[in-house]
């Protein structure tokens, strides 16, 4: 994020490519773009909720290994509310809101996160053998 370049100027360096890096997965509308004292997330607002998301989550699971299993319909209610938005908007019932752009994003970030997580360790248990 730009308040990077306000921690240390050096990082201005580094700002294209990660302005670059994040336009792969994210829109980057102006309008959708959180704002922190005085300088813009690289990603919207959705975007944004869900990589806090996936990081609050990643750091809970380094405290609490969870060994549960969920099942796939957990992922899925945690993506109707997202959805539910992107269609209200898209159909102009009604107007954007970062706040709920950004709350659908981190629901869908820390719940997605332990499918992830799952992913990789089947992954990895697979190689194994």
């Amino acid at each position: 994020m730009e308040w990077l370049t306000k921690i240390d100027e050096h990082f201005v360096f580094v700002l294209p490519f990660l302005q670059k890096t994040f336009s792969l997965v994210c829109h980057q509308e102006k309008n959708k773009l959180l704002f922190f004292d005085g300088a813009e997330t690289l990603a919207c607002a959705r975007c944004t909720g869900i990589y806090l998301g996936l990081l609050i989550s990643s750091v809970l699971v380094l405290f609490k290994l969870s060994k549960k299993k969920f099942h796939i319909n957990i992922l899925l209610i945690a993506s109707v509310p997202m959805i539910v938005d992107v269609l209200l908007t898209s159909l102009n019932i009604y107007t954007y809101s970062k706040l709920i752009a950004f709350s659908t994003g981190l629901l869908l970030g820390s719940i997605g996160f332990f499918y992830l997580y799952a992913g990789l360790n089947n992954l990895i248990l697979e190689l194994k053998r």
